[in-house]
């Protein structure tokens, strides 16, 4: 690919070179044209290769290709951190709730959660029994929002 967007260019760079050299009569005229035919063939090479051998020439030799896991990596740590602060922030906002979250997604698919975990460091201000309430509507909160299994403690 870069071999031929370098051809490109450098057919291009003669071409308009050639333009302004080339003397203003008829013969400025056929050496125009000519150039015009070199930056053509240059730009449908790759095509006419591919309809007489039937491979696309822009492929490495190898022709495979691969994921970039570096990427994934780094989307996957960022959903995780996003979703973590997203459940303190409702824990906080909907039940004046201080915890500690962490997500588990799926091995074979990052953005599936597993598990969500929390654990709960503040209740806030509840009655004595109020809190074993709140754990299980967080629970169920969790659950029907995110689609996974919660655990609160």
């Amino acid at each position: 690919m870069k071999a031929y967007i370098l051809g490109i260019a450098g057919a291009v760079l003669l071409s308009a070179v050639v333009s302004v050299i080339a003397p203003n009569g008829k013969m400025g005229k056929f050496v125009k044209g000519g150039m015009k035919l070199v930056v053509l063939i240059v730009l449908v090479s790759p095509f006419v290769t591919f309809f007489i051998k039937g491979e696309i020439p822009f492929l490495s030799e190898d022709k495979t290709i691969s994921a970039d896991t570096v990427y994934l990596e780094t989307c996957e740590k960022l959903i995780k951190e996003r979703d973590e602060a997203a459940i303190v922030t409702l824990l906080k906002e909907e039940y004046g709730v201080g915890a500690e979250v962490r997500v588990e997604y799926s091995d074979k698919n990052f953005a599936t959660r597993k598990k969500i975990s929390v654990k709960i460091k503040d209740f806030g201000i509840y009655a004595e029994d109020e809190h074993i309430d709140i754990m299980k509507k967080i629970t169920a909160a969790l659950r029907e929002q995110y689609g996974c299994d919660a655990e609160v403690s």
